[in-house]
């Protein structure tokens, strides 16, 4: 298979959900219609995908949240690959905003994720904002972790 224009192919969860919307609101009118009917397996990816795609955080994003994001992030000379990953990935934390930056420790200083999660957050607003920030503010709450290898005490 060979790629004629890369760029073309690029698309965010966002608009492959508002694509499938559209197809299934064109679907049913075509059926009202009885004009076209589409093969079962075609149905049951577009589901599949439809399915997957309700849960993750596109489908709470609208235009005018996505267009804000593009616009608040122009200063940080994001690739187009990575502003993608934000969308469709809307990290939330430190760690998962540096994952999807391509070299992040070579091109931005750690400092600056508090501010482009801030940028996130108020671009992209999520309902599961509030419990994350309840869950990561621990305060003084000391953790024991075990490691797993407990002692074996022989009976005898």
């Amino acid at each position: 298979m060979e790629i004629i224009k890369a760029d073309s192919a690029m698309l965010s969860n966002y608009e492959v959900l508002a694509l499938l919307n559209d197809q299934k609101a064109q679907r049913q009118a075509n059926e009202v219609a009885g004009t076209r009917e589409v093969a079962e397996n075609l149905r049951t990816i577009e589901f599949e995908v439809q399915k997957y795609l309700d849960a993750s955080p596109c489908s709470t994003q609208t235009s005018d949240q996505v267009s804000a994001l593009k616009k608040a992030f122009e200063g940080y000379e994001f690739m187009k690959v990575e502003l993608l990953q934000i969308l469709n990935l809307r990290p939330r934390t430190p760690v998962e905003l540096v994952l999807v930056i391509e070299e992040f420790e070579q091109r931005f200083d750690m400092s600056d994720c508090k501010p482009m999660l801030a940028i996130i957050r108020k671009a992209l607003p999520r309902a599961d904002d509030k419990i994350l920030a309840s869950d990561l503010d621990m305060g003084d709450a000391e953790v024991e972790m075990d490691g797993g290898e407990g002692e074996q005490r022989e009976e005898g």
